[in-house]
């Protein structure tokens, strides 16, 4: 049982708390070691050191400061800049480790009862949401005036100290495969559902209409199934230079899939995209988000038609709840996670631009799963922010941008059953034209496992 004051947070975060900001701080830069030099209570003021409060108050929006349009979740002062110059010595002004281990640990997921209706931690809960930083990684930039500190400091103390870069920003695409078929009748009863408000669905009646009247002709006519298109894209990311990583979902009792691995087809396509350097891994089922059975079961049953490992995972419909669903994906043995952004709304949800660990609350370290965090899906922007799939690339250049300045990770999802120029004409030119200019911008392209292990070579940082 996590003790209530952890949860709470009206309190000094704890040493353990502190070491794991670190972890992912110390990452980028070698030479002295920040926290030897760092202090967070005021000692003899002729020691050299880097003096960062603590707060103890809870976390108050209306509190809450900008400097240079970042902001200060936990601030000491009423001063609007970060930190001064005394001598050899550094002080800050406010508490920059509370407010990085809060948006990156989980701690506002872990702590919040609220659910959306698909038992997801909605996006206008969060902290990124009231203060309108959704789609700027606030922790990069904490980490940047930490490390331009620390740099200041070294120079003044004769300290070696040194940045570490990546060469070029990294493009993660993939692809959730949740339908390999449009033309069926499992389909066309659905459509009818939601023509006649049996099932809920937003879209207008002639839209729905035209829906049931492609699904008949498709199958009367037999014509070539749309979202069976595996060797299309991945001749366009050949073309492109990008190898990309596919999630196969499962056939469950929930709104899972319509096709077993084991399916004939199934088992040769996963074959085909292996062999053409592109990543499987799993798109877990809604039940595997809460059941470690369902977990263990699925995973078992794809690597039993998978030559390749399977290391990384994507929860369905990104139904991920902290802590329960990352255990369930440490005790299966996965590397990665790939499902940590908001159905809602582009951006970052835990506001880094970096593969990350979530905090283990129940044990007070870091979990030993990497996070690489969801940036853009193209449902969250057609569906729901309503945006024309024609503006795309305008909508996601503020995140690319913030991806691209620190050299980080920008992870695209992209449906194969979302590249149907029936319901949305003109779509495959537009995905064309996303990957094209995120490959102009100097992008390398990098599968989930690949990514972490770029991240992990670079800056030497293992699970520990």
């Amino acid at each position: 049982m996590v003790p209530q004051r952890i949860l709470n947070m009206d309190r000094k975060i704890s040493d353990q708390e502190i070491q794991y900001v670190f972890d992912h701080l110390d990452t980028l830069y070698s030479g002295a070691r920040l926290r030897q030099y760092l202090r967070t209570d005021e000692t003899n003021p002729e020691e050299s050191v880097m003096f960062m409060p603590l707060s103890g108050n809870p976390l108050d929006s209306r509190n809450v400061i900008t400097i240079n349009d970042i902001p200060v979740l936990f601030p000491w002062s009423n001063k609007k800049r970060w930190y001064s110059v005394e001598g050899n010595r550094i002080y800050f002004h406010h508490d920059i480790l509370k407010s990085a281990f809060y948006l990156l640990s989980g701690y506002q997921e872990y702590e919040s009862a609220e659910l959306d209706a698909q038992g997801r931690f909605p996006w206008k809960s969060s902290i990124q949401n009231s203060l309108g930083i959704t789609q700027k990684p606030v922790v990069n930039y904490y980490f940047e005036v930490i490390l331009e500190a620390f740099d200041t400091f070294s120079k003044l103390n004769g300290l070696d100290f040194k940045r570490k870069r990546a060469e070029a920003p990294i493009l993660f695409l993939s692809h959730d495969v949740d339908k390999v078929k449009k033309y069926t009748f499992r389909n066309l009863i659905s459509e009818a559902l939601m023509l006649l408000g049996i099932r809920h669905d937003s879209s207008s009646f002639s839209t729905r209409l035209k829906s049931i009247l492609i699904i008949v002709k498709g199958i009367l006519l037999f014509k070539k199934d749309p979202y069976w298109n595996f060797k299309v894209m991945a001749a366009l990311e050949h073309k492109l230079n990008i190898s990309s990583t596919w999630y196969f979902l499962e056939r469950g009792e929930l709104k899972n899939s319509a096709y077993h691995f084991s399916d004939k087809k199934i088992r040769k396509i996963i074959e085909y995209l292996s062999r053409a350097g592109h990543e499987i891994g799993i798109h877990g089922t809604i039940e595997s988000s809460e059941d470690q059975e369902a977990m263990n079961g699925s995973l078992h049953r794809l690597k039993t038609v998978c030559r390749s490992p399977v290391t990384g995972i994507r929860q369905h419909v990104l139904k991920y709840n902290n802590p329960g669903t990352p255990k369930i994906q440490v005790h299966s043995g996965f590397a990665y996670d790939a499902t940590l952004g908001f159905a809602e709304q582009i951006g970052f949800r835990n506001s880094y631009a970096y593969p990350f660990r979530l905090f283990d609350f129940d044990n007070q370290r870091p979990m030993d799963l990497w996070q690489l965090p969801l940036n853009v899906m193209e449902v969250t922007i057609i569906q729901y922010m309503n945006v024309h799939p024609a503006s795309i690339l305008d909508i996601i250049h503020p995140v690319l941008s913030e991806v691209t300045r620190f050299n980080g990770v920008f992870s695209l999802l992209w449906h194969n059953c979302r590249l149907d120029e029936e319901s949305m004409p003109g779509i495959k030119g537009v995905y064309e034209g996303v990957l094209k200019e995120i490959m102009q911008l100097g992008y390398i392209s990098r599968t989930g496992q690949q990514a972490i292990d770029s991240f992990r070579s670079l800056y030497s940082l293992g699970v520990h």
